[in-house]
């Protein structure tokens, strides 16, 4: 009797030897640049992206799914394609971009801004501009920074009398794309007043290329640093962090942003999310099959339960990383999952993501920092929307529902951390479905009415 083989899991393997293939077609002596991104969508293939390396080279590896799956089926695969970066078919701007002192509009768009907002002296000119990668998605947007070096070209001396500017831009597929996420910003500062954005600078005349203030970067005198490398169980500032991002949120769910044209997320919606990414562990991990139909039975009840008329504007993706901290401030980046939702929902990414990578292994520690994190992030988050006048029933309305959808946002981590293993790791696995459970369980004693104290 034959026993039924799962499909195959994301294998990098097949992405390293395509690049170590084309890099040895180069260079035989270039080492294989550091994996940096890895992702599997079922029936779309493994993207991976490897770099930069010691030369700021970045190469995308697309392995069709047919190579994944094998050809048992008989058809026909295409086989890995590597592409070198600023390559990218399905961003065709990207190497526009990327070569901006061989595009004038470009040029004189980037200096134009520079010289707006950084109040460069008309008497410097621009000397040069070059560009560099921040964060690439590849095929769907590109995080990159422009240096601008301004000064007296016929001046003797060298760097005496130049000056340097930055800009940050954010490349789309779509100009409208660009342009929804300059009006966000700017209706941030203007109708929320808020200071925990960067500040809009405009879309670059045809291409949809989004400029913004730079906040900075890790090499910087004062460095700016994601959230990622100061919420951790080792930094001395993690909760203090902690603390200001919830108060960013609590201000953002009572700014009153006119909300119309958002997408709406709904519990029912999440619901359905829940409901593939269960399938997809049971493929991956089908040892855990049973768990995993007992816990996503219980959050989906939990799901569809849920109110749909306490929808505000939400960030739709908010997690440690959508963070950037400098010098005790801390701004939050990347709108482009926002949307109108329950505000439970943030605060639920929020807590399901807050959880460090030694949780799942159950190292020493990491359950009692986690629960001190997660108690500073709520308490901070309740008492500023108490500040800015919402009722008690509303927030701890928010505070009980946040769990469902923390529940949820840990079975997308459950799913992920399957999908991005290359053998299989129940155990890892299983430790998240916990976590699923432990929070649905929170959401249950908070939706229990409380007794009084005579009975």
């Amino acid at each position: 009797m034959s026993t039924p083989t799962a499909p195959a899991r994301p294998n990098v393997t097949l992405a390293t030897e395509a690049l170590d293939h084309h890099l040895a077609g180069q260079d035989t002596d270039r080492p294989r640049p550091p994996l940096r991104y890895l992702r599997r969508k079922p029936g779309r293939g493994l993207v991976a992206v490897f770099g930069p390396d010691q030369r700021g080279q970045i190469f995308t590896v697309t392995v069709d799914e047919q190579s994944l799956l094998g050809t048992a089926d008989g058809a026909a695969a295409t086989g890995p394609t590597v592409q070198q970066f600023p390559v990218d078919p399905k961003l065709p701007h990207l190497d526009t971009v990327m070569a901006p002192a061989g595009h004038g509009a470009l040029a004189s768009a980037l200096e134009s801004t520079a010289r707006r907002f950084s109040d460069v002296p008309p008497d410097l000119s621009l000397l040069d501009v070059v560009a560099e990668p921040v964060r690439y998605k590849p095929g769907d947007r590109c995080v990159l920074r422009y240096r601008l070096l301004f000064g007296n070209a016929s001046a003797e001396g060298g760097a005496a009398g130049t000056r340097t500017c930055t800009l940050v831009a954010k490349l789309y597929r779509e100009p409208e794309e660009a342009q929804a996420a300059d009006d966000l910003l700017s209706r941030l500062r203007t109708q929320a007043a808020v200071g925990w954005t960067a500040a809009p600078l405009g879309v670059v005349p045809g291409l949809p290329l989004a400029l913004t203030e730079d906040l900075g970067s890790s090499r910087d005198p004062v460095p700016a640093l994601s959230g990622l490398d100061v919420v951790h169980p080792g930094s001395a500032d993690a909760l203090e962090v902690v603390r200001a991002a919830a108060r960013a949120l609590a201000e953002l769910h009572t700014s009153g942003l006119d909300t119309a044209g958002l997408s709406r997320r709904t519990g029912a919606e999440e619901a359905g999310k829940a409901v593939k990414r269960a399938r997809l562990l049971e493929q991956y991990v089908p040892e855990l099959t049973p768990e995993v139909r007992r816990v996503t039975s219980a959050l989906c009840s939990a799901l569809e339960g849920l109110p749909t008329d306490m929808l505000r504007p939400g960030h739709g993706s908010y997690k440690s990383s959508q963070l950037m901290v400098r010098d005790g401030a801390v701004f939050l980046v990347d709108f482009d999952q926002f949307c109108l939702a329950d505000p439970a929902l943030d605060v639920g990414y929020f807590l399901a993501y807050l959880r460090p990578a030694g949780l799942w292994y159950r190292r020493a520690g990491r359950r009692a920092w986690f629960e001190a994190a997660a108690e500073a992030f709520l308490t901070a988050y309740l008492s500023r929307l108490a500040e800015r006048g919402e009722s008690a029933g509303t927030c701890a309305g928010i505070a009980g529902r946040a769990h469902v959808f923390e529940a949820a946002l840990l079975l997308k981590i459950a799913a992920r951390r399957a999908n991005r293993l290359h053998s299989p790791r129940a155990g890892e696995v299983a430790a998240v479905l916990d976590e699923v459970s432990r929070s649905l369980a929170l959401a249950e004693r908070s939706a229990q009415p409380r007794l009084s104290p005579t009975g």
